[in-house]
């Protein structure tokens, strides 16, 4: 007599701690290189901005000496606030109120420190407004320049450290108009 054994087959239910540990590592390298990738493109938006920001600042200064015959310069030293000459001369805001004053003219609109947004490149700092780069730091400048002969502009960029001769470590990831 033969007996007839029936297989029995057992559906396996759930995962087993192998897979779910590999799905953990999976998700997790994807992640760290996400955010890895998050803080590149930050830094490279931010730098990009500047570059922008400080040509277009140029060409402003540039189109200010073809009317007044000469570039600002009263405390263009290139220190921290020496950036709030450049804003005065191309925004036409000698007083300081944040409008267009009425005997001048704006050479760079964009410099109207009472918009909104993440695009603004003014801000208020001791009683003057300067001029802010893509990490909300302080533009630089200086008139006559050590670098260019007319101007200095400069970002000091992520580290935010410069220092007046522009060179060395501190400047390294400068980003500047020459």
């Amino acid at each position: 007599m033969k007996f007839h054994r029936k297989a029995s087959h057992q559906l396996k239910q759930g995962f087993t701690l192998l897979e779910v540990l590999v799905v953990i590592a999976i998700i997790a390298v994807l992640a760290s290189i996400t955010v890895g990738g998050i803080g590149f493109y930050k830094r490279k938006a931010a730098e990009s901005k500047t570059e922008v920001f400080i040509a277009s600042v140029s060409q402003a200064l540039d189109e200010y000496k073809s009317d007044e015959g000469v570039y600002p310069t009263d405390g263009a030293d290139g220190s921290e606030g020496s950036s709030s000459v450049v804003y005065e001369a191309l925004y036409g805001d000698a007083d300081g109120d944040g409008e267009v004053d009425d005997d001048a003219e704006a050479y760079l609109a964009t410099l109207n420190p009472n918009s909104t947004g993440p695009a603004l490149n003014v801000q208020e700092s001791d009683g003057s407004y300067v001029l802010m780069d893509g990490w909300k730091n302080e533009l630089r400048y200086r008139s006559p320049g050590d670098q260019n002969p007319d101007f200095d502009l400069w970002s000091a960029g992520a580290d935010m450290e410069t220092n007046l001769a522009n060179d060395g470590d501190d400047a390294k990831d400068d980003i500047d108009n020459w």
